[in-house]
């Protein structure tokens, strides 16, 4: 089960890591355009379907991450439950990286940086995500046999 969690955190890494190289490469391709308007005037079309996107697949990962764990049949063995847990990570994960990376491909679009205000929203949920032992400990609700295990 020692691998459960680190093929999470290892997963973790790589859509972080995805999110902010591919953010810092379109700042640093931007960098001399960058400019900043919240006008929703002035940034049609992409102003009201870019932090719509942002946020709807924000609250979409909270509220599929709860729903999935709130599936999981707590008398199951701890392999299943790990199981289940990593789903809901990884589909919680996806849309948040989704998210941010859809408002960063606006951002390098239009070189306006509030779309980068949603992306960053959106990683910024995504790194307090990470799994570690205690998370996984507590919202499956494992004991001493199974926690050493982790």
């Amino acid at each position: 089960m020692n691998t459960k969690l680190k093929t999470l955190q290892m997963i973790h890494l790589a859509l972080c890591a995805g999110v902010f190289f591919f953010s810092l490469i379109t700042i640093f391709l931007n960098r001399e355009l960058i400019f900043f308007d919240a006008n929703p005037q002035t940034t049609k079309p992409y102003n009201p379907i870019a932090p719509i996107v942002g946020l709807i697949t924000l609250s979409g990962s909270i509220f599929f991450f709860k729903n999935l764990l709130a599936k999981i049949n707590k008398s199951e063995s701890a392999e299943m439950k790990i199981n289940q847990y990593q789903s809901a990570f990884i589909i919680s994960a996806a849309l948040l990286e989704g998210g941010a990376l859809f408002n960063t491909v606006v951002f390098f679009l239009t070189q306006n940086s509030f779309f980068l205000l949603f992306a960053g929203a959106n990683f910024l949920f995504l790194i307090f995500r990470h799994p570690t032992k205690d998370k996984l400990i507590s919202v499956l609700q494992l004991q001493y046999p199974d926690t050493e295990a982790l």
